[in-house]
């Protein structure tokens, strides 16, 4: 007997302990939602306004009354959406109610409040607005005339202040947006059940939420942080140097990783009329990216196609931008549905290009990071392509992503990670290695590229004279300006036998690096062949014959000019820019380039310089040099230039006064007479 009663006992104390300590609770006088909810056990605890409430899809303000007679309105749960309870294809407004009655030993100076709070499910979808005994005292979001919503699906939560703690009415009016291709199979109405408590009690459990949202967040977080390090470094790094095109290709691709975790807090029409243009920007990117990093920019046909995908993914993704900022869904709902499923199915399609950039990357030879690249970037578009055809439509397909894709497979710290997060999160950090390897590689090349534009910028310092030799009976003045390190200009000043000198001046086709190297071609070609060739035509028809097939696709435009201590001229020109004399320029006739055509033919035109008279020779720099404007020099400020008899500094320091452009050199020779010593000089400049 004893020990039953024990037993009686220990039961009794538990159940008393349980009651003491179980949380607060509503409790319903009937099973009917028109009946009042009554609220027990308020104090630090909230309780759930759950059960049935009453409802009514439309849309009329005086619903918010406390007076206002609901009882011929339909039941509905609140923490369910009202698709899931029979109101298929809902949109629009409907309006909830319950009627509340605080039980005795409220605290009577307490403030009440309810909280609107988020799980899996948006409190509310699309926006609400909440009204206590009449009055509009709070929400989330903003309903029509000009709705703001959000696009995730566990928007952040709300605290609505009802005042004093009274009984009363509470109404929420729900507004849900039009049904879009992104919409899922159950939506609409209030998808959690409000809690309902004092102030204090509210605010500490949204307090518990949000740090329990932060706590589970914090790697996401982080790796949203550090993304964006990195994409602005990288945007810093392109402005500084824009032609390192990789840079602003990476700095997309890791802008936009930031805005994937935090995209859900947008408001709904900013996010789905850009997220698609994101998307196929950030598709650019990272394509553009695989193919500079995973070494495809030599496999033309590859960047072709890839460069028409983007363009087509970004003309399809644009077509929800338009709808959306327009605002026409309200309008054409039926019209922009089809219209946004027409053009997003082709370019979820699209998105799969990238693991045709990735498998020709297997043909060739890479090293381990770019392999860890290719391979996580494969995974990853994948992974996201597969989820935008699993998401996208769901609302009609009903597919199911598979649950492994979302199911935690590692805890670090307080965060849970899944598939895609750890892929992703390889991936970011694959490509910063790959940038960091890339930009090292480059900074080497870039090292090595100099100093083969020092070695060749000391190999045409010997090209270009920097003295002048004797010439009797006239004064020689040249210039050379090159527009960059290295130029494509030259001129040789050669003594012949007898009182004769050769001048050959010409200008190759192209700048840069490529341009020197076929200067020391032409140079060393020219001086082989002055001595036995002296005859300018005859000069340069062998020099372009040597020349016909060795300028890589270029060309050289040229002038030789024979003159003797008498002042008698010989001159030829290979498509050269025909020289100045007295301020009037010769009439030549035409002739082809160097290098275009083995048996092309040059003429000589002879002519005397007088005493006194004044000639000029020039590279077609000192003609087209450009103004900021865009304003050429031309013909009519060289005639005036000429005119004046200028030096070759003079005339060279005022084309690039104009705005230099091209390589420039200059060079005059004035008659001076026979037995009188001309003064000879050279101007040679490099920038």
């Amino acid at each position: 007997m004893l020990p039953r009663m024990r037993r009686m006992v220990a039961l009794t104390a538990l159940l008393l302990i349980a009651c003491l300590t179980a949380p607060a609770r509503a409790s319903q006088a009937q099973p009917r939602a028109d009946a009042p909810l009554v609220l027990t056990g308020l104090g630090r605890a909230t309780v759930p306004l759950d059960g049935p409430w009453q409802f009514q899809p439309g849309d009329d303000l005086r619903w918010a009354s406390p007076q206002f007679d609901d009882s011929g309105w339909a039941n509905i749960e609140v923490g369910k959406t009202w698709e899931e309870q029979g109101y298929r294809n809902l949109t629009g407004f409907a309006w909830y109610r319950r009627h509340i009655v605080l039980a005795p030993g409220m605290p009577g100076a307490a403030a009440f409040a309810i909280y609107l709070h988020s799980t899996s499910n948006p409190a509310c979808d699309s926006a609400c607005e909440v009204y206590w005994n009449g009055a509009l005292v709070g929400g989330i979001g903003k309903v029509p005339p000009d709705p703001v919503w959000n696009f995730s699906r566990a928007e952040p939560s709300a605290m609505v202040q009802l005042g004093a703690a009274q009984s009363g009415v509470l109404a929420i009016r729900v507004w849900k947006a039009p049904i879009v291709f992104l919409s899922f199979p159950n939506e609409g109405g209030l998808a959690t059940i409000p809690q309902a408590g004092t102030s204090e009690a509210v605010a500490a459990l949204r307090a518990a939420d949000e740090y329990r949202w932060l706590e589970g967040d914090q790697f996401t977080i982080s790796v949203a942080r550090v993304s964006a390090i990195g994409g602005l470094l990288a945007l810093l790094f392109w402005l500084r140097n824009r032609q390192r095109t990789v840079l602003i290709w990476l700095a997309l691709v890791m802008f936009d990783l930031l805005e994937m975790f935090y995209i859900g807090f947008m408001p709904f029409r900013v996010f789905y009329g850009l997220v698609g243009v994101l998307i196929g920007i950030n598709d650019m990117a990272l394509w553009l990216l695989l193919i500079a990093f995973l070494g495809l920019s030599n496999r033309t046909r590859l960047v072709r196609w890839t460069w028409i995908f983007i363009a087509a993914e970004i003309a399809l993704d644009s077509v929800d931008s338009i709808i959306e900022l327009f605002n026409l869904y309200p309008h054409f709902p039926h019209a922009c549905l089809i219209a946004d499923t027409a053009s997003t199915i082709p370019a979820v399609a699209l998105e799969f290009w990238g693991i045709v950039l990735v498998a020709a990357a297997f043909r060739e030879r890479l090293d381990a990071a770019r392999w860890t690249l290719a391979v996580f970037a494969l995974l990853t578009d994948l992974l996201q392509g597969v989820a935008d055809i699993v998401t996208l439509g769901l609302r009609w397909t009903h597919w199911a992503t598979p649950d492994w894709v979302h199911t935690p497979i590692v805890t670090l710290g307080s965060s849970r990670l899944d598939v895609r997060t750890i892929i992703s999160t390889c991936m970011l950090l694959s490509i910063i290695y790959v940038a960091w390897r890339y930009s090292v590689e480059q900074t080497e090349r870039q090292v090595e590229l100099e100093q083969e534009f020092r070695n060749a910028r000391e190999l045409q310092q010997f090209l270009i004279p920097a003295s002048l030799p004797e010439t009797p009976g006239f004064a020689i003045t040249s210039a050379y300006r090159p527009a960059r390190e290295v130029g494509g200009d030259f001129f040789q000043i050669l003594p012949l036998d007898g009182d004769s000198t050769l001048i050959v001046l010409g200008d190759v086709s192209g700048k840069g690096l490529k341009a020197a190297m076929a200067v020391s071609l032409i140079v060393g070609a020219l001086r082989a062949l002055a001595e036995d060739h002296s005859a300018p035509a005859d000069l340069l028809a062998q020099l372009n014959r040597r020349l016909t097939g060795r300028l890589q696709g270029g060309f050289a435009t040229c002038e030789a000019l024979r003159i003797a201590s008498d002042g008698r001229c010989t001159l030829a020109s290979a498509g050269h820019p025909a020289p100045w004399l007295n301020g009037r320029e010769l009439a030549l006739p035409g002739a082809l380039p160097l290098g275009i055509a083995a048996a092309a033919q040059y003429e000589d035109y002879k002519f005397a310089l007088a005493p006194g008279d004044h000639l000029a020779l020039y590279t077609d720099g000192l003609l087209e040099a450009r103004s900021p404007s865009g304003e050429l020099y031309g013909f009519e400020r060289l005639g005036a230039l000429f005119a004046t008899r200028p030096g070759a500094t003079q005339a060279a320091e005022a084309a690039v006064r104009f705005g230099q452009d091209d390589d420039i050199t200059v060079l005059t020779l004035r008659r001076v007479g026979v037995g009188i010593q001309a003064p000879l000089f050279a101007v040679t400049a490099a920038r």
